[in-house]
């Protein structure tokens, strides 16, 4: 598993888009964020091994991050 958190300004519905470095978009998840810290469990298996990308967006937010799954 892998955790990815992120904060939220306010409570709002967020959508993470996890994709390959080359753009091809692997899961896409949205979760209902509460106002503070929230938390993402991802099922490694579920995904391939190598380094992926992960954007986040929330209502007017949007942040992107890399990740490095090992087999």
């Amino acid at each position: 598993e892998t955790l990815i958190g992120f904060n939220l300004p306010e409570a709002a519905g967020a959508t993470l888009t996890i994709s390959s470095v080359d753009g091809k978009v692997l899961r896409v998840l949205h979760v209902d964020g509460v106002k503070g810290y929230n938390a993402v469990v991802l099922d490694r298996r579920a995904l391939p091994a190598g380094v992926l990308q992960y954007t986040l967006r929330a209502g007017a937010h949007l942040a992107s991050k890399r990740m490095i799954l090992a087999e």
